[in-house]
Parts: C-alpha cells; sequence; structure tokens
C-alpha cells in the first residue's frame, strides 16, 4: 500500500471555497487577505473569465472525508489548452501531515493534471519552495531584478531613500505611451501571439487582471509607432501614493521585448506630467542593456540607495523577492503569480 492511496487529488470547485479559506486562515496566516475575503479569493482563482462558473483554479489533496491536506493555487494565462501557461500563486501542506515529501507530490499530480507549456512566478519563498523547485522539477531559480529611473526634477526623495543621484542617459526613439481602454487594447493589439521569451496571455486574461480589479486600479498604456495602425506593446503599472508622494510600478508587459528599451522618452514624459518620484520595473531576468536604453538603472541592493519593494505596510527596504520558471527564457514581471495583490482586506 503506497503513501498516497487513502489521498485524493482534484480540482476545486466553488463549493469547496469556505473550506479552503479555513484551511489557509489555519495553516497559512489568520489575517491573510485569501483567508477572509471571499469576494477577492473568487476573482483571483475563478475561471468566470472564461464563462466558467463553477471551477476553481485550484488543485486539493484530500483525505477520504474530504478534508483538504494539502493545496496548490495557480493563475492561467488563457483557457488556451494547446497554449497554456500558468503561474503557481500558493502552495501549502498542512503542517502535521507527516509524510516526506508530501508538497513534491501534491506539486507533480497538479502539474499533471493542469498540463500547461511552462510554469512560472514570481515571490517564491527562498526556503521552502526554491530549494524543491531547483532539486525535483529542475526549474530556472534566481533574485527577480528591481530597476528604476528617479525623476530628474526632484531634490528630496520622501519614498525612495537616494544617496546617489545616479541616471541612465536613454536613447531616442519615435514609441509613445497612450492611455487606453481594453476596448481599444482588444481592437489593436495582437492578442494571438505569443511573444518571444513569454509566455501566451490571453486577452480575456488581461481584461479580467488589470481592468476588473476588485481592489487595485491599474494604468495600461499601449505602445504606438508612427504610421501603425496596431500596438507594438502593453505596459501595465500602479500607481502607489506612499507619505502624499507618487510612484509608478511596472507590474506587466507583452509585446516585443525589445521595446522595453525604447520608452525612455515616452516615461520621462510621464513621470515628468504625473510627478512620479521614481518609475521602476520588477523582472526575472531582463537583458540590463534593454532596460539601460530607456534610462533604467539596476538597484544595487547591497548600495546606498533604497528603491522599496514593500508598501502594505511601507518598509522603506531593498528587499530580494526570488522566482522560479520551469523555462529559464520566460522573462516574469512582478504581477506574474499573486505578487502585486492588496494585503490588506
Amino acid at each position: 500500500m503506497g503513501y498516497y492511496d487513502d489521498f485524493i487529488f482534484r480540482f476545486a470547485t466553488k463549493r469547496d471555497t469556505d473550506l479552503i479559506m479555513a484551511f489557509l486562515k489555519k495553516e497559512w496566516g489568520e489575517n491573510h487577505i485569501l483567508a477572509n475575503n471571499k469576494e477577492f479569493f473568487l476573482w483571483q482563482y475563478g475561471n468566470d473569465a472564461y464563462g466558467d462558473t463553477e471551477s476553481l483554479n485550484v488543485f486539493l489533496m484530500t483525505d477520504r472525508g474530504d478534508n483538504i491536506l494539502g493545496i496548490n493555487g495557480f493563475i492561467p494565462y488563457s483557457n488556451n489548452r494547446d497554449n497554456l501557461y500558468v503561474s503557481s500563486a500558493i502552495t501549502k501542506v498542512k503542517s502535521d501531515i507527516g509524510i516526506p515529501l508530501i508538497g513534491v507530490e501534491l506539486i507533480k499530480r497538479y502539474k499533471k493534471a493542469v498540463g500547461a507549456k511552462a510554469y512560472y512566478s514570481s515571490g517564491t519563498n527562498l526556503k521552502t519552495m526554491i530549494p524543491l523547485a531547483k532539486r525535483y522539477f529542475g526549474y530556472s531559480t534566481g533574485i527577480m531584478q528591481q530597476f528604476y529611473i528617479l525623476n530628474k526634477e526632484k531634490s528630496v526623495f520622501h519614498v525612495a531613500k537616494v544617496l546617489e543621484k545616479k541616471r541612465n542617459n536613454f536613447l531616442t526613439h519615435n514609441l509613445t505611451l497612450k492611455s487606453v481602454l481594453f476596448s481599444d487594447l482588444e481592437r489593436k493589439f495582437d492578442f494571438q501571439t505569443t511573444y518571444e521569451n513569454q509566455g501566451y496571455k490571453s486577452a480575456d486574461f488581461i481584461r479580467h487582471r488589470y481592468f476588473e480589479h476588485p481592489i487595485y486600479r491599474y494604468q495600461v498604456w499601449a505602445i504606438e509607432k508612427p504610421e501603425s495602425e496596431r500596438y507594438q506593446g502593453v505596459v501595465i503599472g500602479r500607481e502607489i501614493v506612499v507619505n502624499h508622494t507618487k510612484i509608478l510600478r511596472i507590474v506587466d508587459y507583452l509585446g516585443n521585448i525589445m521595446n522595453l528599451g525604447k520608452l525612455g522618452q515616452a516615461l520621462e514624459e510621464l513621470m515628468h506630467f504625473q510627478g512620479y518620484e521614481y518609475i521602476d520595473l520588477v523582472a526575472g531576468s531582463l537583458p540590463e542593456e534593454i532596460m539601460r536604453d530607456s534610462g533604467f538603472l539596476l538597484l544595487n541592493r547591497d548600495g546606498s540607495n533604497i528603491i522599496p519593494m514593500y508598501f502594505e505596510p511601507f518598509v522603506q527596504e531593498n528587499v530580494e523577492i526570488w522566482y522560479q520558471k520551469s523555462d529559464e527564457n520566460i522573462v516574469i514581471f512582478k504581477a506574474d503569480g499573486d505578487q502585486d495583490r492588496p494585503n490588506k482586506w
């Protein structure tokens, strides 16, 4: 008789919601938003965006009495089974289960059941998940880069700590940024293409994730090129206000990665008109030369400048965030997985 003969591995449905939230409250954290805010839980793990009002993107391990022993929450970027990319969002096994490597078995069965082309996420736990990702699944792992541009018009900084006011000169290009509604984006951006070094993200996912978020308000810009009717890319950011000061964090990007190196002038103008103290972008891993061409600096976390990572609550420290990915060539952004989500409920 095997270790797992008394366990059931299955996808969750909305009927399991209260039990999953109770499991998270006990095993993950009493004040975790996903354990307390049911509306947000269903928004994050429901499949309503794809026309499925019953299933949840949570893979369960239960006993024969249907008591939850482990969960793997995940975020699919489309409902295209032939071009499916997903991010793991939360993996947790009951703390007193007492079976060695049961979490590995849960992840193995989750991966087989989901059948994605690639799995990746930011915010991977360094102590518990990174060793498993490397040893048992052969994932590429590392620390997310944090790129930033300081506002040259600011002499005093309230969010960042700036002892060295460095800037890179950006290269001039003819690409511009246009704030767009989803209807405009759907009409003029090619959502059918899987762009090099990126997983496929569908129009339905982008609408649900960024235009229909129940708590955050995201800014979405299309990249325009003169004499082209089609958008060249999509930049997604979130404005954060701390100490009566605004910063902009770019959390996701769609399109040719090389275009990120051609946005220096557009971002400089945006920073000037909006009065942002700085703009940052967290990724794993982008070629530094691409970002340098747009004026970004790569943060040295051991240096004298501090560009905060956490804002709920605000922590004025440089912080390392780890990533994992089954395809080492994929570029991960801050919002991949559930890193860019509220903590307050």
